[in-house]
């Protein structure tokens, strides 16, 4: 691009973006850029989620290695040193991979339930190398962490302790985070309904799981309600329990056997159309990849990205 191209587009995109927040209504603390939310990664090979706002930012769940959760911290400007604490949903390794050797490595508390504590505690490596800061969660007791408010809620899966889903009180709005789900029950939706932001499982296509590769025990396994959510269990409570105050739906936890981004995305936009609800906002989260930053404090209408192909926070 010519250089007086570049200085008109960049023009361009500053103006643009000025306009779209004079014409928004005022966001909760002025509008510009607030509390962000960025998947880092989501799937069966590995989880790790990443809260910024008005403290250091908070990582939910380190599933990945930690060199990989160090590489996608740094591609998104955040240096892993500055993470303040790291919390746990369950013990499954998909989870917890490097979530010890990051407390350990940065100095951060590490914030999961007794029950977890006490697995992640009796591996071999923790016993050789034991984090020295842990602190407790109690499902529905609500902690404070990093200017977060996090309310813990058990949910139906399989692992050995309780997993938990949280209610995230930010300065911008209420998260609802919940990756590993088998079956929305009662209790969830009641928690969900009057978030602005939730992060939830969309795992398998039914179809593809049972025509699929794995074993019938592990299909029965996959598809129970302490299994995983399917696309079209999602679609169901997106259709007939979404909370109206929701504006984005992240995705997470897709299989990449059972699985494809564009059916699970598909499949949740057919149901918020079926039930008038096109202005809400769908990101599919990767294993492979980062997906798009979500900016609870932003009002304008449809993302932008900047010139180079830089990527801006996806508001909504």
């Amino acid at each position: 691009m010519a250089r007086c191209d570049e200085r008109a587009y960049r023009r361009y995109v500053t103006e643009e973006a000025t306009q779209s927040r004079r014409d928004a209504p005022p966001g909760p603390q002025g509008g510009g850029i607030g509390v962000r939310l960025t998947v880092l990664g989501s799937g069966s090979a590995g989880n790790a989620t990443l809260l910024q706002g008005p403290e250091q930012p908070v990582l939910i769940d380190v599933g990945l290695s930690y060199r990989e959760v160090a590489r996608r911290l740094d591609s998104v400007g955040v240096p892993p040193d500055s993470v303040g604490a790291v919390v746990i949903t369950h013990a499954h390794g998909d989870h917890t991979r490097s979530a010890a050797l990051f407390s350990r490595r940065h100095d951060v508390p590490l914030y999961t339930t007794a029950a977890t504590k006490a697995l992640l505690e009796s591996t071999r490596v923790a016993k050789a190398a034991p984090v020295p800061n842990w602190r407790l969660l109690v499902c529905d007791a609500a902690s404070e962490i990093c200017g977060f408010r996090f309310t813990p809620f058990e949910v139906s899966h399989d692992a050995a302790a309780e997993t938990l889903a949280f209610v995230i009180d930010t300065p911008d709005g209420t998260v609802g985070f919940a990756t590993d789900v088998g079956t929305v029950t009662p209790v969830l939706r009641a928690r969900f309904c009057d978030c602005r932001l939730l992060v939830i499982e969309s795992n398998h296509a039914h179809d593809l799981l049972q025509v699929g590769p794995y074993p019938r025990s592990t299909k029965a396994r996959i598809g129970g309600s302490r299994g995983h959510l399917s696309n079209e269990s999602l679609a169901l409570f997106v259709r007939h329990d979404l909370g109206r105050s929701v504006r984005c739906l992240v995705l997470a936890h897709l299989s990449r056997v059972n699985n494809v981004p564009e059916i699970a995305e598909m499949t949740c936009r057919e149901a918020l159309a079926a039930s008038g609800r096109d202005e809400v906002r769908v990101v599919v989260s990767r294993q492979d990849r980062v997906a798009e930053t979500v900016d609870l404090g932003a009002w304008t209408p449809r993302q932008r990205r900047g010139a180079l192909g830089r990527q801006v926070a996806l508001p909504f």
